[in-house]
């Protein structure tokens, strides 16, 4: 759109419009200039014959830091347009101070709807199979999850990681306290900053050759110049997350060109070290999971190859003991009273216990001593425990009926006595 006012600069040029298909947008540096474009658009819709849906348009006004909003009426003709804090613009929630924050927010909302369905999905059709019920959420839930990460994928988002450490629970059957480390090392999976941080580095270098646009290129241009030109305590948020992002792979600028053609291979390559570091320091002082048996390789544990698709309650079982689900003593924030054996009632349920101490158990020792492995030793041992709690279970509940009916016998006494 030509137009003498409003436009913001980039680089040598002025841009005064962004037009996608029937999608339309102003910008402006100032107040004055933004109403002066609007009358102009209005003067030109009218031309063509066209009218602009004033409910569906929205003004933001770009802000950083709090302080008192001053209050300001956008008129279209007779029709008021809403001034708000964000904007949802070809499926990218935009947010007047520049933050990412809404957008994070809205894809976990969508992915959250899809990975219900993938997981329900999964449970009709392959119960068992942990490779295709991951591909699924690869396919599916990941790719919701990830649009537009290109623009906020050098940070590391707690809503992010915890939406996938949630679906590995589920195809594991483990308890809501497992621990998110516990889990992603069990299926030895990344965490999705390794995948986004390399994604959104590969998107501004693509922007940088000019494969993105004139514009893209310009603006990249722009943002490169004023990092050399500032002071790195006065960069950009996002220029700080890149930094940071390369930090914690070893890297700098400087020695990540170095790399040559490979070098995002290799960034992907050190996140991913430095996260199976950060899980075994977790592992290593985690209570809720003590004696966890770290599988080798970078593939899934032998137990979980082996299983069938038929053969999902064996394997959900196994991950259980192996990642502390089916061990009381485990459960730091239960009393000392609620941690006891769920066989003979007396110390805390540990493993060791159930092995060598447990009065309860008197056969299959040796054989309780290998539930930790990864090639699923031990299993009929696991489901001998899992029948003999349930046997202690209902002779409780049988034993509680019984006291309940003793109790009201003693009540209807007592009011025959009363009479």
């Amino acid at each position: 759109m030509k137009c003498r006012w409003g436009g913001v600069r980039v680089g040598g040029d002025r841009v005064r419009s962004l037009e996608y298909a029937d999608d339309i947008v102003v910008v402006a540096e100032e107040e004055e200039g933004l109403r002066e474009m609007m009358r102009v658009l209005m003067g030109y819709l009218e031309g063509k014959k066209l009218e602009l849906s004033a409910n569906k348009s929205k003004v933001m006004v770009f802000k950083k830091g709090g302080g008192k909003e001053k209050e300001r009426i956008w008129w279209w003709g007779e029709e008021k347009i809403e001034e708000v804090k964000e904007y949802n613009y070809l499926g990218y929630v935009i947010e007047r101070g520049g933050g990412d924050r809404g957008q994070v927010r809205e894809r976990v909302r969508r992915a959250r709807v899809a990975m219900g369905w993938v997981w329900s999905y999964g449970e009709r059709k392959f119960k068992g199979d942990v490779k295709w019920r991951l591909k699924l959420f690869d396919s599916v839930v990941k790719g919701i999850l990830l649009y537009g990460v290109e623009v906020w994928g050098y940070t590391e988002w707690k809503e992010v990681e915890s939406l996938q450490e949630k679906y590995l629970r589920w195809i594991l059957g483990l308890e809501r306290h497992t621990p998110g480390y516990i889990v992603r090392e069990e299926i030895r999976r990344d965490k999705v900053r390794v995948e986004s941080g390399v994604r959104a580095g590969r998107f501004e270098e693509k922007l940088e050759r000019g494969k993105g646009g004139e514009l893209g290129e310009v603006c990249m241009r722009e943002k490169r110049k004023n990092e050399r030109e500032t002071r790195m305590d006065e960069w950009s948020k996002e220029s700080i997350e890149r930094r940071n992002f390369l930090c914690r792979c070893g890297l700098s600028e400087i020695a990540m060109n170095e790399l040559g053609e490979n070098k995002w291979k290799c960034v992907k390559g050190r996140d991913r070290e430095v996260d199976g570091q950060e899980r075994g320091e977790k592992i290593r002082a985690s209570r809720s999971c003590v004696n966890y048996e770290r599988a080798w390789g970078d593939g899934l544990p032998k137990y979980m190859r082996i299983c069938k698709r038929n053969e999902g309650k064996k394997m959900q079982l196994i991950a259980r003991w192996r990642c502390g689900n089916e061990e009381l003593g485990n459960r730091y924030w239960l009393t000392e009273e609620r941690k006891a054996c769920r066989i003979c009632g007396w110390e805390r349920e540990s493993l060791d216990h159930l092995v060598w101490k447990c009065v309860g158990i008197a056969e299959r020792r040796e054989e309780g001593r290998e539930v930790k492995r990864e090639d699923g030793r031990g299993y009929e041992w696991m489901r001998m425990i899992e029948r003999m709690r349930r046997e202690r279970g209902e002779r409780e509940r049988v034993r509680e009926r019984e006291r309940e009916k003793e109790r009201e016998r003693e009540r209807g006494r007592e009011i025959e006595l009363g009479r």
